[in-house]
């Protein structure tokens, strides 16, 4: 799913609550399995990287924790 701080309240409250213990960052990106964080990139892990290191950082993790 996807959540825009600010533009729904109630949804980003809620997507916060499986980011614990991270502190809300925009931009970030996270990977869920059955409610539970299995992986985070934060602002300071996207900023400053251009689409194709994030695509390869995200396509790692999910490797990682996905393909089992």
């Amino acid at each position: 799913a996807t959540v825009f701080a600010g533009g729904d309240v109630e949804a980003t409250d809620r997507a916060r609550e499986y980011f614990a213990p991270y502190p809300p960052s925009s931009p970030s990106i996270g990977l869920l399995r059955d409610g539970k964080l299995l992986f985070l990139m934060e602002r300071r892990d996207i900023e400053n990287r251009d689409a194709a290191a994030i695509a390869a950082r995200l396509t790692a993790a999910f490797d990682e924790h996905c393909d089992k």
